[in-house]
């Protein structure tokens, strides 16, 4: 009768069976003391190798992933591989590790299964979830926003209980996160109290600019189906019920503007689904971030990247202006081929956003003096001088004013 519930709890009520027990490599580990939770947090944390950048002008969005110890490793290879291909933002990734993920992740103090019967053994440390949640909010991102090159745009992971702590976030908390992944969260939680409190906050205006992504995984019995599942009421095939009337509340949401995707994993089972959802949640939340051109295409236009960062910049919600070592490759690329225009627009793009870099201001230089402009390239060239001493820009300058 309970063996599915039962699973859920083993799994979760420590590290996940599952934890990654090799040495970290992707991140650091920080201390981070609560007195809230009144105890020492244990903090995994990604920081991108770019680090804010060569002027420190570079910020990122934040992941705040619950059961850290599990996913830090695989979530963070997995963001490094599509942040380089273009397809998501370099992030920054904060792994929360466990200490008593049963207190922490349930926002009730519940100590009933699904069919009324009382179980304060398995079920009875619970009901920390809002302290735990305080914590997250006053503790924990100041301490990285206070420390660390962070951008406003910060997402919330969880998986199972961490699922349910998200959807807590989600619902009673709107304002905290921009973007919110539960896979395969316990919604049956406390007679699926979260549920109901989801119908009511989905009704205000608190969510036009939030993003969610709700993973289901497959952990009905075998001859189960979806669409079966809504008529049956055997506790092995609750979990599975209860994700699907959760998609049913948001298909009947139609005044919060909220972004969302639910999506069901019929090959993945509750702990096989993470990996797999966490790549799909992040193709969706950064939809429309890859550029799609090639920085050698000529209808590549310093227009065409305004609008896209236009774009890009609705979609996280704050300005982000291309990374000027872009800007420099994509101009100088145009400019071997002789697109002048192109490469012009591009590099005045450059200086326009980075008026404090030499770099901008000498391959703005490089431009004048392929079309010819020797006036223009003695004045840029002497300006990027100005910014930082650099014997290849002094070079050219002398070279130009022998000339005259």
């Amino acid at each position: 009768m309970k063996s599915f519930f039962w699973s859920v709890i083993f799994i979760l009520s420590s590290s996940h069976f599952y934890s990654q027990q090799n040495q970290l490599t992707t991140g650091s580990s920080e201390i981070v003391h609560s007195r809230l939770l009144n105890e020492d947090r244990e903090i995994l944390i990604h920081i991108p190798k770019s680090n804010g950048g060569k002027n420190g002008t570079v910020h990122y969005p934040v992941m705040y992933l619950l059961d850290g110890e599990s996913f830090f490793n695989s979530f963070t290879g997995m963001m490094q591989y599509l942040s380089s291909i273009g397809k998501i933002p370099e992030m920054i990734i904060v792994g929360i590790k466990n200490v008593d993920r049963k207190r922490d992740f349930t926002p009730t103090h519940y100590v009933y299964w699904s069919d009324g019967t009382k179980d304060e053994q398995a079920l009875g440390n619970t009901g920390g979830g809002e302290k735990f949640l305080s914590f997250v909010q006053n503790e924990l991102i100041p301490f990285i926003e206070g420390k660390y090159p962070t951008a406003p745009y910060r997402m919330f992971v969880g998986h199972s209980l961490g699922g349910l702590a998200v959807l807590n976030a989600f619902v009673n908390h709107p304002s905290l996160f921009k973007s919110y992944v539960t896979i395969d969260p316990t919604v049956w939680w406390d007679n699926r109290l979260i549920m109901k409190q989801a119908e009511g906050a989905l009704t205000k205006d608190a969510y036009a600019d939030k993003n969610l992504f709700y993973a289901s995984a497959n952990t009905m019995d075998k001859k189960m189906d979806t669409i079966r599942v809504m008529k049956d009421n055997a506790n092995a095939n609750v979990h599975v019920k209860d994700n699907l009337l959760f998609r049913n509340i948001l298909q009947q949401d139609k005044t919060s503007l909220l972004k969302w995707k639910w999506k069901y994993y019929a090959e993945d089972n509750h702990a096989s689904v993470p990996f797999i959802s966490a790549y799909d949640a992040l193709r969706f939340l950064f939809k429309g971030y890859d550029l799609e051109k090639d920085m050698d295409d000529p209808t590549l236009t310093g227009e065409y990247i305004r609008l896209h960062y236009q774009d890009v910049s609705k979609l996280l919600g704050y300005e982000l202006k291309p990374e000027e070592s872009f800007l420099n490759t994509a101009g100088y690329i145009h400019l071997s081929e002789k697109r002048y225009k192109q490469a012009y627009d591009i590099f005045r793009m450059n200086l326009d956003n980075y008026p404090q870099s030499f770099n901008a201001y000498d391959s703005m230089g490089d431009y004048y003096l392929a079309v010819g402009d020797r006036k223009n390239a003695a004045l840029t060239l002497s300006k990027a001088l100005e910014i930082q001493d650099n014997p290849d820009t002094l070079r050219k300058l002398q070279k130009l004013q022998s000339k005259e």
